[in-house]
Order: structure tokens, then C-alpha cells, then sequence
């Protein structure tokens, strides 16, 4: 039998003994949480209503959310049902205002959906946030859609508190294209840089995400 390559990115994490005692360490269930428990570099795991009663309200400068979608889907035993657009709504009503109280007042909020759910996500958040952005993330999924187009991309919503002092480093997160055609001012380069790798600049990211690979089925690295 051919043995597999593992990819390159979205490796499984092997842990050792020693890392899995540590971790457990940092993994707080309600059971064991107290009014003096520190949250910081913490890991929470417990039904979501139950847990976000033990945070402080803006408490988080980030928030990645990626809730289950409009499907019939069984998450290893848990299973959702697919709802109408209406009861979708109402479900969303239940948790998202409650998750938006832990958001500090300069913090941002990244929520994830299909096409399907998009719509209802978008009117949760402008509820509660002011949306900045809606990002299409290119998710090459590996299956074929003989009757329909294939589904190759999902919306990431950013939104926060107050569009007017929140954080963004633009800088950490700008992106090296390469320069087709180099303009040069006296003989330099003028807005790109020149390696042994080629010519290239540094440029504003986009609301378009094609460059964040997944792990198909058939890698040993798929959870």
C-alpha cells in the first residue's frame, strides 16, 4: 500500500505525555471554576450558555466564531437539524447577544456561514455589532456538483462594537505579490523590493481569501 504524505499545513498536533499534562492544566470545566478563576490562556469547555455565565462581560479583544450551519449534521453525537430560516434566526437570538456582551469596547468579531446561513448570520450580527466587512474565503471542498455550481467559497462577517476605536494592525497581515512589471525612480524601485526570490511588494490584504488551505478526506491530518 502507497503510503500517505502528510500536507504540509493543517498537521494533526502530536502531543507528548508531558504537553497533554500541562494542557490539562489550562482546561477549565464549570465544575471547577470559582470567582477568583483567572481566564487568561485558558481553555473553557462546556455548553456555551452555561460557560459564558462565568466571564466577565468585555473581556475578549477577538471573537472567532464558527457556529454549526443551517444543516442536518451529526457532530460525533451531537446532532443538528436543519431549521427554517425563522427558527435559524430564533436559534441565533439565544446565544450570539450574549456572546457580543463579552467583546471589549475596541474589540472585533469574525463569524463563519455557507450560503445558506449567511443571510441570518448577517442579520444577527447588525443587531448587536456594526459590520465592516463580509469576507469570501475560497474553500476548495474537493466534491463535484453535477445538478448545481460547486460550492467553493463561505462568508466570514467582521464586525465591531464601535467602528469608530477598534483594533486592526494592517501591517501584520499585508501580503507579498509578486511585481509583473517593476517601475523604478532613478534607476530603484519604487513601492517594491527586489530578492533572490524575485521582485516583489508588499501589499493591503483583500476581502477575498484564496491563500487558507483545508485538510480533505483523504489526509491523515483530517479531524
Amino acid at each position: 500500500m502507497e503510503k500517505k504524505e502528510r500536507a504540509k499545513n493543517n498537521r494533526t498536533l502530536t502531543l507528548v505525555p508531558e504537553e497533554i499534562q500541562s494542557l490539562k492544566e489550562k482546561l477549565l470545566t464549570k465544575e471547577i471554576i470559582t470567582s477568583q478563576t483567572d481566564f487568561i490562556n485558558k481553555t473553557l469547555n462546556g455548553d456555551i450558555l452555561e460557560m459564558l455565565k462565568f466571564l466577565p462581560d468585555n473581556f475578549a479583544d477577538l471573537i472567532i466564531i464558527d457556529p454549526p450551519y443551517n444543516l442536518s449534521k451529526n457532530f460525533n453525537g451531537f446532532k443538528f437539524a436543519q431549521r427554517s430560516d425563522d427558527s435559524f434566526d430564533e436559534y441565533l437570538e439565544t446565544w450570539f447577544p450574549l456572546v457580543c456582551k463579552k467583546l471589549k469596547p475596541n474589540g472585533s468579531l469574525y463569524m463563519c456561514g455557507d450560503w445558506k446561513c449567511t443571510s441570518s448570520l448577517q442579520r444577527a450580527i447588525e443587531k448587536e455589532l456594526t459590520i465592516l466587512n463580509r469576507i469570501t474565503w475560497q474553500r476548495e471542498k474537493g466534491r463535484g456538483a453535477k445538478s448545481n455550481w460547486k460550492n467553493g467559497m463561505e462568508d466570514i462577517w467582521f464586525a465591531v462594537k464601535n467602528p469608530e476605536d477598534y483594533y486592526f494592525d494592517v501591517e501584520a497581515v499585508k501580503m507579498k505579490r509578486k511585481v509583473i512589471a517593476p517601475y523604478k525612480v532613478d534607476g530603484k524601485p519604487k513601492d517594491w523590493d527586489e530578492s533572490e526570490d524575485g521582485n516583489f511588494r508588499l501589499t493591503y490584504p483583500s476581502n477575498f481569501w484564496d491563500d487558507i488551505s483545508i485538510p480533505f478526506w483523504s489526509m491523515p491530518e483530517n479531524t
